[in-house]
């Protein structure tokens, strides 16, 4: 499992670039995402290196990945940016290859989370509550706001960039 930049390239570690550059098989999220991310860093690898492993094929994915290691590979998993299966895929992932007796190895790295909290100044001796996305659906969405509009924790909570406003709009009730 390895963390890639949430943003700015620098942010790799050379753990990672090391990983990258000897893994037999690259496992990511999207193919074409995880291409340009390795060129960036000058790691070529031909189309056998490759292999999808995303939210609708993580299940039956999980299993090639298997195959590979009971190979000998070594397999690496990378989702688009951050960690992955933080509001990622690759949470099935680990549980198929952990429950296969595979080892499973996380690389740290970037992480939208801990990188928001260290500058915000809201986590006190409680903590925080990590919520990733919420419900798609305005129903379920309201439900879910209503449920943390009393926790006394920083609340953590992840929106695509095109939801932001809807988002903004749905915690409003929160002041």
């Amino acid at each position: 499992m390895v963390a890639t930049p949430i943003g700015n390239l620098a942010d790799i570690s050379l753990r990672a670039l090391h990983v990258l550059s000897v893994c037999d098989t690259l496992a990511c999220e999207d193919t074409r995402h995880s291409q340009t991310l390795l060129r960036s860093y000058g790691i070529e690898r031909n189309s056998n290196h490759w292999l999808a492993v995303h939210q609708h094929n993580e299940a039956e994915a999980a299993a090639q990945v298997i195959a590979r290691l009971a190979q000998g590979e070594r397999v690496a998993y990378v989702s688009d940016a951050g960690t992955p299966a933080i509001s990622d895929p690759g949470a099935r992932l680990v549980a198929a290859v952990a429950a296969a007796g595979y080892r499973v190895m996380p690389l740290p790295g970037a992480s939208s989370v801990t990188t928001l909290l260290s500058a915000a100044g809201v986590v006190g001796e409680g903590g925080f509550v990590f919520t990733g996305f919420l419900p798609s659906k305005a129903a379920e969405r309201q439900r879910t706001i209503e449920t943390l509009s009393g926790e006394p924790r920083a609340v953590v909570l992840l929106e695509a960039p095109h939801r932001i406003e809807a988002l903004a709009q749905a915690l409003n009730m929160l002041g």
